[in-house]
This record gives structure tokens, C-alpha cells and sequence, in this order.
């Protein structure tokens, strides 16, 4: 039994003196509480300052509190409440647990009000009525003038921690006025059973300022030097013993009984200021001499791991009672006034909490000019959409379902109802938690190596986020195919060997082209090799009732995972999509739905949009919009970037309809605020802050960016998913589309269907006009508008196409190669080039991935682009079995569709078709050429 265990065995609460707001949200102050470390935790001014002025823990809460034009003291009020509220939260199993003794967490009213009683009772009822928790204790100074507010305050039955006690007096006027408040209360014939107080009697700042002036009187010399020598540290714990005993008298008292037999608590004296400010004392020495029954010591957390260590855990506050008598009456006789002592305490206690909280406000008026700046000329809009989702009630519609907020159509409303599911996933999801794993443990102990998702778009981006930053080595290895390439098809074949090899077929709708070919090419493989067995290597994923899921009957597959029906595709990271894959890599499935729920929380459908992160994201994003810009152009701190490319398909699939949507821009090196025009809006996912210099930059030149904090770790993805999808759901209700329709995606999948039943039936795909032809380069284009570029060297033909974009238009680069590192490298520089040199936004695409993604934003979106679709023919192709035509063929045919819808549109879209993938090095090496003669010749319409 370590000495906290034994404590709490003596009849005497270990509370922690500290709160901060990692505390919380890690899981330590809950893990601390299981085991027995804890049982409650106080809160004061000071805490909270070095809490708030000294981390960058607050930085998000902070930033959008500052950016609705708060002011400093309600960003702090807001701070402290919200952490106060978790950490009751945290606390409230114990309370119940103990019927009420123990799980409280104090906050302290204004310390500015210290000296009015009237105003310190109208702060602590609205800190009582804003907490709202029946584990919550406000702290109100022992001073003549809360002395009152304090028998008020227990009266109306309200949790009160007494601070602030330096006196035996002061103490003994803080338990007239406890029992003066019970008995008040029983009149009114109200309960008492629930009212909870504590006593804080401070000790080692009374040895502090004490042990001072025995110091002096032994400098000095003479006949009281020895005796004062003598008493040095003894002060404090003889005054708590005393007061312990006065404690003892009162309660165990006739007054007491009555009250008792009504259920009345206690008032357990709780000993405050307990860390050793002397070095010359024991570390522990405020805790080893100060154990009782029936008495709390609140402990900063240095204090309580000393104690953990080599504490003394024994019944000492009633040893050497007369001592303790001894020792006080001995102060006076060196002459020291205690009394004068302790009153100078009391008005320095009031005073350093004032002197905390004026500081800290003073710390947060700095800290918001900053953040406000980060806005720039968004900050006026955005703070007007907030409050329209304030008026609106916004939020409180969210989780009613409520379709008004993107429609007023009748049959439309009804789908949007089904496709809602995904608010209640973090909570709703925990029950496939513990099956996972054991399907995990299962496909390891049948010696299955390697995973291998087949799946587009929402199906797999989740897992592609988790792959690419989170993925452990006690998982299966794991990849993930989403392109019909042959390359990619080759290379995943080369990689992943069919009998150590599970695959997840991941397809909601279970008709994803893509994924059947990918699912019909590996199962031959393993019918191939496995025979019989060749169903023990696949798995799938989609909704019940499911092409794919009959199909997975018919072939035997190990299992069929069921999505929600009520989850789209876009909004399905936290639902079997994300969460199979985690688990089998070695992530804690667990810890992203905490993640998810604890945003979900903050989400809440009471949560005030400034306080809402997800709404308060949403108020951006759709602010932005209406100041025009809809390039969302994200930055991202190493080991989040992959995370940018799952709000991609998000933001862009949701929003880009009726001609209007969010165009995000992701994989774009940052660069100087000159080149961002205004139809640009940053957004930079903020991990360990490695572009916080370059952020600062675009913040002074009036750039407005969005930070968002975010962690690189299963909750924080499991968070920021959730947040973002509440930020999109919000910010197309403000532009005014529905949030959860793919209009224009199927346009492609039908063009796609009735080319390869041309194929099949030809033998080839239709050729679109060719503009122009040469060294191994064609260029195609519509026939209704086509552009003759005759003669033309490559370069002038491309810097013809590259001039088509206006000042505030995108190119689109949507390129049917392998995504590997050499071309997304040559597409960087041609990317930065073009934004640097020509001031054109850029984005892009690696097909047919792209369609899953993106590709309601381009056929849906504003028409404020030109595209350009890159394909090249495979140096070796790969059959699809019994299809009648190979992958390259389907991958041209999706390219070829996907042209065609978007002039069928009227979209400006070319096709550059290479002779072997070779080629592109010399296409990348044109573009750049291409830039340098429209940067040259200034011919940019």
C-alpha cells in the first residue's frame, strides 16, 4: 500500500492543487483518479495563469474567442469554466461513487471582488448556474466581506470551498457561517443532503512569513534568539492543528447533530498551500504532519509525487495537541502577532489572486489583437456569420436532422434525413471496437502479413490519412489501391503476395467500377492460387443489401463489414471505413472515436457557435465564400498533409453544386504573401508549428489564414474529422447547397459505362479533335469551340491553353500516371511557377482517384477553371480478367468520360495524351517553358 492508498485509508482526501487543460484532455487526470492518486482537484487566479499565459494548450479556444470579438475577461471566464465543467465531468463517477464526500473541482469568483459581499454572491451563483455541476465547488475568500456571501451562498444550497484561511478565527467565523447557511436552509424546509463545503486554512505561507521574523529576532540576538531559533517552521501545522480541533468541537457539538439528522456534510477542513517553500524543510512536510479523518489536502503535483515516493502516511494532526498551544502562545512571547500575521496574509492572498488575474487578463488582450490579425479583412464577415448561425440556432438544428438547413424540397429533405447518421458515429461506433480487434487478432494468428484496400474516394482516404502518418509497426502492413493504373495495379501485385495477403474491398454503393476491376483482377489471382481458400483473403465493406455484398456471399468471402446506410460516403471516416483499417495497422480504434466524441461534445447542439468549433469553422469557410474566395489553400505541418487530402474529397464533394462550392487547393508549396490574390483563403493545420514564421508573414501582409490546432494522433484525427465535417455540413448551408448529394458525379460514370460497351463492341474508344500533335504529344479539345493551334511548338501550344485562365481561375491538372514521387515533384515546380509567375491558382489530380474526390467540384462547381487531363499510354498493361480489355483501357476510358462531361458542361477541358509515361518529363519541362513565355509576353487574359 503506497502512502496516498494509506491516506486515503486514515479518513483523509488527497485533492490536486492544479489544472490544466492537457490534464484533461490526455486522459491523466482520469487515469489518476482510477487509481486512487486523487480525489478532487482546486483551481485558483494563479493556477490558471501560468495554465493559460505559459502553453499554447488554450491557443484554439483562445483564437476563436478572440476572433468573435470577445473581450479578455469573458475569454477567460470561458477558459476556466470550460476546463472547471471537463474536469467535473471526469470527477463525477467518484462523487457518486462516494455519495458526494469526494470528486469536486473548485473555481474561485473574481478575486477583484473580494471585499464586496453583495457582488461576490452574484458571481458565485452565475459560476454556479454557468458550471452547472453538482461537483462543483465555488471558492470564496474568508474575508470580513464574503464571510456573509458565504452563509448566503450555502443557503441556496450551493457547493462552497472556503479559501483564504490564515487565522483561527477567521476559521471558526467560516463554521458560524457555514451552520448559520444550513440552518437557514432548513427553515425554508429545503434538503441538505447535497450541500458540500470545505475549509482551506493555508499553512506554509504562514510559516513563511512567520519563520521571517524569527529570523530576525535570531539575527539580532539576546535573550529571545534561542526560543525563536526553537519555533522556526512550527507556526503552520500547530495552527492547523488547532484548527483541526476547533473543527472537532464544532461538529461533533449539539447544533451539528440536529442538522446532521437532516443530512447535512461536514465542513472538512482542507489544508491549502501544502508545497514546501523553505529547502531546508522536508518536501512532504505539509503532508506528513497534517493527516487526519475527515480532513482534505489539496496538493500541487510536485507535492503529491514527493508523497507518492517516500510520504509518511500516519495519523498526525491530533499528536502533541498542547505543543501545537505551546508553540503559538511561545510567538507571542519573542513577540510576533499572529493574528497581525495572518491578517497581512489574507489581504497578500487577495492580492496576489487579483495581481493573477490582472495579469492574465492582461496576457490575453495581447494574445487576441494577435489572433484577430490572423483573419485580416475576413474578420468582419466572419464575425457577421456567426452570429446568423447564432440567430438561426444553427447548431440546435444540426443534431434536430433538420433539411431546411440545405433544402426546401420535400424529396429532397427525406434524403438528407437518411445521410445524417454521421453525427452520431464517435458514440455509436464504440460497439465495433472490441470485434475489430478481435478480427485483427484472428487475421494475425492465421499468419496474414500484409493488407491491401481496394476502394475510392470516402472508402479509402480515411484509411490513406492513417496510413500515412499513424500506421505501427505492430500492425499489418498495409497499402492501399485506388487507381486503375497498370503501374499501380503491377506494383501492389509485386508487393503483396496472395497467400500472405488480406484484401479489404471497400465500396459503400458496392458499384464502384474501380473497385469490382481491382476486386475481379486480385480474386483470380487467388482463386488461382488458394482455390477454395481464395475467399479466407477477402473482406468487404459496404452497405447491406449491396451488389458487393451478394457478390461476397456468392465467393465466400472471411467477412462482410456493414457500413451505415445512414452515413455518406464523404462523412464515413469514423464508421467501419476508418476504423477497420486502423485497427489492422496497429492504431487505437478506440482513441479516434474518443476523439471524434469528445469533438462531438464540443459540437453539441447547445454549444454557442464561437465556442462550437465545427460551427465556428463552418462561419470561415463560409464567410470566405462570400467574399469569393473559394480557393481553400492548405498548408500543413510535416506528418499532417495527408490529412488535407481527405478534406479534400470532403469540402469539394459536399459543396460544389448550383455553381458554387470550395475549390481546395492542397499540395501547393507555400509561398510569399504576394502571390495569394484574393480569391484565396489559407488554412494551415498546425501541429509543432514549422510555418508558424511563414504564417506570421502572410498575417502582416493582411493574408487572411485560418490555424487550426491539430495532433498528429488517433483522437486528434478522430477530432479533426469530426470537426471538419460539421465544418462543411455549416458552411454549405451559408453558401446554400445541399451538403449531401453527388449530382454530377454520375454523369462520368455513365460516360465511362457507355465507352467501354463501345470498346467492347469497336474494339476502340472514341478520339476527341485533336488541336495539336507532335514528338510523341497530343493535344485534344472540343469540337464545338475547338482551338486550332496549327504550327505551333508544344510550348506556345500549352501556353495557349495555360492563358485561358483568368485573373481569378484555377488550372486543373487531372493526370492518369502512377502518383510516385518523381511526378509529383515535376508538378510542384510547374505548380509554383505558374502561381508565382502567372498569379493563377493551380490544382491537382491523379485519376481516377480525382472523380471520388474532386470531381464534383469541377463539373459542379463555379466555372472559374480550365482543365487539363493528362493521360499516357502503359508501358505494360494489365488484363482485367474475362472484362474483355485491360486496366489501361479502363483508366483511358474514365479520363475520356470525365472530358466529355465536363464539355458537355461547356467547361474549358483538354486532354494531353503522352506515348508512354516517359513522356511527361518533356511535358513538365513545356509547361515550365510554357510559363516563362506568358510571364514574358504578359498575354494572361
Amino acid at each position: 500500500m503506497n502512502p496516498v492508498q494509506r491516506v486515503h485509508e486514515l479518513g483523509q482526501s488527497l485533492w490536486l492543487d492544479y489544472i490544466r487543460r492537457d490534464l484533461i484532455d490526455s486522459g491523466e487526470l482520469e487515469q489518476r483518479i482510477k487509481g486512487g492518486e486523487i480525489r478532487g482537484v482546486t483551481s485558483n487566479p494563479t493556477i490558471f495563469e501560468k495554465a493559460i499565459a505559459g502553453s499554447d494548450l488554450y491557443t484554439a479556444s483562445l483564437r476563436s474567442l478572440a476572433q468573435a470579438g470577445w473581450k479578455a475577461e469573458q475569454i477567460f471566464d470561458t477558459l476556466s469554466i470550460e476546463d472547471v465543467r471537463s474536469a467535473t465531468e471526469v470527477f463525477l463517477p467518484l462523487y457518486e461513487q462516494t455519495n458526494g464526500r469526494d470528486g469536486f473541482v473548485s473555481i474561485e469568483v473574481n478575486p477583484r471582488l473580494a471585499d464586496n459581499t453583495s457582488r461576490t454572491l452574484s458571481e458565485v451563483r452565475r459560476l454556479w448556474g454557468i458550471v452547472n455541476r453538482p461537483n462543483v465547488m465555488i471558492k470564496i475568500p474568508a474575508t470580513r466581506a464574503g464571510i456573509p456571501a458565504i452563509e448566503r451562498a450555502i443557503a441556496e444550497g450551493i457547493n462552497v470551498n472556503v479559501t483564504l484561511i490564515f487565522s483561527l478565527d477567521r476559521h471558526t467565523d467560516v463554521m458560524e457561517a457555514y451552520l448559520c447557511g444550513l440552518e437557514t436552509r432548513l427553515e425554508q424546509g429545503a434538503s441538505l443532503d447535497h450541500v458540500a463545503s470545505v475549509a482551506s486554512f493555508f499553512v506554509s505561507r504562514v510559516d513563511t512569513a512567520i519563520d521571517a521574523l524569527l529570523e530576525d529576532v535570531v539575527r539580532k540576538g539576546g535573550p529571545s534568539a534561542e526560543r525563536a531559533d526553537a519555533l522556526l517552521g512550527k507556526a503552520a501545522i500547530a495552527s492547523a492543528k488547532l484548527a483541526y480541533a476547533q473543527f472537532k468541537a464544532v461538529f461533533s457539538g449539539h447544533r451539528f447533530e440536529i442538522l446532521a439528522q437532516r443530512g447535512a456534510r461536514l465542513q472538512r477542513p482542507l489544508w491549502a498551500s501544502t508545497s514546501t517553500k523553505n529547502p531546508a524543510y522536508p518536501d512532504t512536510y505539509y503532508v506528513d504532519n497534517l493527516v487526519g479523518p475527515d480532513t482534505v489536502n489539496t496538493l500541487p503535483p510536485h507535492t503529491l509525487e514527493a508523497f507518492l515516493d517516500h510520504g509518511v502516511a500516519d495519523l498526525t494532526l491530533e499528536q502533541d495537541l498542547s505543543v501545537a498551544r505551546a508553540q503559538l502562545d511561545a510567538l507571542e512571547a519573542v513577540n510576533i502577532s499572529i493574528e497581525d500575521v495572518t491578517d497581512q496574509l489574507e489581504r497578500e492572498g487577495v492580492t496576489k489572486f487579483a495581481q493573477s488575474y490582472t495579469s492574465l487578463l492582461k496576457t490575453l488582450r495581447s494574445r487576441a489583437h494577435t489572433l484577430r490579425k490572423e483573419l485580416g479583412p475576413l474578420l468582419p464577415d466572419a464575425q457577421d456569420a456567426l452570429e446568423e448561425l447564432e440567430q438561426e440556432e444553427v447548431g440546435r438544428r444540426l443534431w434536430q436532422g433538420d433539411p431546411g438547413l440545405w433544402t426546401q424540397k420535400s424529396t429532397v429533405a427525406r434524403e438528407i434525413r437518411e445521410r445524417l447518421g454521421w453525427l452520431i458515429l464517435p458514440q455509436e461506433a464504440r460497439a465495433q471496437i472490441e470485434g475489430l480487434a478481435a478480427f485483427a487478432t484472428e487475421v494475425r494468428n492465421e499468419g496474414l502479413t500484409r493488407v491491401v484496400l481496394l476502394g475510392m474516394g470516402g472508402s479509402s482516404l480515411a484509411a490513406d490519412v492513417l496510413c500515412r502518418t499513424l500506421a505501427s509497426e505492430q500492425g499489418l502492413d498495409f497499402s492501399i489501391l485506388d487507381s486503375t493504373d497498370p503501374a499501380a495495379v503491377r506494383q501492389i501485385t509485386r508487393q503483396a503476395p496472395i497467400d500472405k495477403t488480406l484484401f479489404i474491398v471497400a465500396s459503400k454503393s458496392g458499384t464502384t467500377v474501380e473497385t469490382l476491376a481491382l476486386l475481379d483482377y486480385f480474386w483470380a489471382r487467388a482463386n488461382r492460387r488458394c482455390g477454395q481458400r481464395a475467399g479466407d483473403h477477402f473482406v468487404a465493406i459496404t452497405d447491406p443489401g449491396t451488389p458487393l455484398e451478394e457478390l461476397a456471399c456468392e465467393r465466400g468471402f472471411r467477412r462482410v463489414f456493414y457500413s451505415p446506410p445512414e452515413v455518406g460516403g464523404c462523412y464515413s471516416a469514423l464508421s467501419v471505413f476508418g476504423l477497420l483499417p486502423a485497427t489492422l495497422m496497429g492504431i487505437e480504434a478506440h482513441a479516434m472515436l474518443l476523439g471524434g466524441e469528445r469533438m462531438a461534445r464540443a459540437c453539441g447542439p447547445k454549444i454557442e457557435p464561437v465556442r462550437n468549433p465545427g460551427l465556428f469553422l463552418g462561419a470561415l469557410l463560409g464567410a470566405a465564400h462570400r467574399q469569393g474566395r473559394d480557393k481553400l489553400t492548405f498548408v500543413a505541418d510535416p506528418g499532417l498533409e495527408p490529412l488535407a487530402d481527405w478534406i479534400e474529397q470532403l469540402l469539394a464533394a459536399s459543396s460544389g453544386k448550383q455553381g458554387k462550392g470550395f475549390l481546395p487547393v492542397i499540395g501547393e508549396p507555400p509561398g510569399p504573401a504576394r502571390v495569394y490574390r484574393e480569391d484565396r483563403l489559407l488554412v494551415y493545420l498546425r501541429g509543432e508549428g514549422a510555418l508558424d514564421r511563414r504564417v506570421r508573414g502572410w498575417v502582416r501582409s493582411r493574408k487572411p489564414v485560418v490555424i487550426l490546432e491539430t495532433r498528429r494522433s488517433a483522437s486528434g484525427f478522430g477530432s479533426a474529422f469530426f470537426q471538419w465535417e460539421v465544418a462543411a455540413a455549416v458552411a454549405c448551408h451559408l453558401i446554400g447547397v445541399n451538403a449531401f448529394d453527388l449530382p454530377d458525379v454520375q454523369r462520368v460514370k455513365d460516360r465511362t459505362a457507355d465507352l467501354l460497351k463501345m470498346y467492347r463492341k469497336r474494339g476502340s474508344l472514341p478520339q476527341l479533335a485533336t488541336l495539336w500533335q507532335g514528338h510523341g504529344v497530343s493535344i485534344f479539345g472540343g469540337t464545338s469551340s475547338a482551338i486550332r493551334l496549327g504550327e505551333h511548338s508544344l510550348e506556345a501550344a500549352l501556353a495557349h491553353l495555360l492563358g485561358q485562365a483568368g485573373q481569378r481561375e484555377a488550372l486543373v491538372f487531372l493526370i492518369y500516371l502512377p502518383q510516385d514521387g518523381a511526378v509529383v515533384k515535376k508538378m510542384t515546380h510547374v505548380r509554383r511557377a505558374i502561381r508565382d509567375q502567372l498569379g493563377r491558382t493551380t490544382t491537382l489530380g491523379f485519376g481516377p482517384r480525382y472523380l471520388h474526390s474532386t470531381g464534383q467540384i469541377h463539373k459542379g462547381g463555379p466555372d472559374h477553371a480550365v482543365y487539363l487531363i493528362v493521360t499516357a499510354e502503359p508501358i505494360k498493361d494489365v488484363e482485367l480478367p474475362e472484362a474483355g480489355m485491360t486496366f489501361g483501357i479502363l483508366a483511358r476510358a474514365q479520363a475520356v468520360g470525365d472530358h466529355q462531361a465536363l464539355l458537355a458542361l461547356g467547361r474549358r477541358a483538354y486532354g494531353i495524351h503522352l506515348e508512354s509515361p516517359a513522356r511527361f518529363q518533356d511535358l513538365a519541362a513545356a509547361l515550365l517553358a510554357a510559363i516563362d513565355h506568358l510571364q514574358q509576353s504578359s498575354e494572361v487574359t
